[in-house]
C-alpha cells in the first residue's frame, strides 16, 4: 500500500488488516498486530525484518535445510491473508492464517524426500 500510495494509485497507505498504520512489506510480514499474533501462535521468535528472518535460530526439531522453505511458506500465507482482505473482502483472523499455514505444511510435507524431515514438518 505504501508503494501504491507513493505512486498516487491509492488514496492512503493504511494496512487493510489492522487498519491502524502505514503498510509496507515489513509491516505485512512482521509488524502488523495480526501477523505478530500468527508468529506467536506458531511459537516462533518474531523477526523484525526479512534480513533477520534468515538469521533466526532454526526451530527445534526442524531440519536446518527445510527452514528457508518453511519461512517462505509462512510469509506467503501472511501475504495471502492480507490479499484475502484486499481482493475478496475476507477477514482472516490470525487463527485462520495459522490453519492455512498448517494446511500448506501438511500438503508439502510429503514432498520432502527424507522421512525424518517429512515428520518434522508435520509435527
Amino acid at each position: 500500500m505504501a508503494n501504491l500510495h507513493r505512486k498516487t494509485i491509492t488514496s492512503d497507505s493504511v494496512c487493510p488488516r489492522c487498519e491502524i498504520t502505514h503498510e509496507n512489506a515489513t509491516h505485512v510480514a512482521f509488524l502488523c498486530p495480526c501477523e505478530t499474533h500468527v508468529w506467536s501462535l506458531l511459537g516462533l521468535q518474531q523477526p523484525h525484518s526479512i534480513d533477520l528472518l534468515w538469521d533466526t535460530t532454526t526451530p527445534v526439531g526442524l531440519d536446518i535445510n527445510i527452514w528457508p522453505t518453511v519461512a517462505l511458506a509462512i510469509l506467503w500465507k501472511l501475504w495471502d491473508s492480507r490479499n484475502a482482505r484486499v481482493f475478496r473482502n475476507e477477514r482472516h483472523t490470525p487463527l485462520d492464517t495459522l490453519r492455512n499455514i498448517i494446511s500448506d505444511f501438511t500438503l508439502w510435507a510429503f514432498r520432502f524426500k527424507d522421512p525424518v524431515s517429512r515428520e518434522a514438518a508435520v509435527s
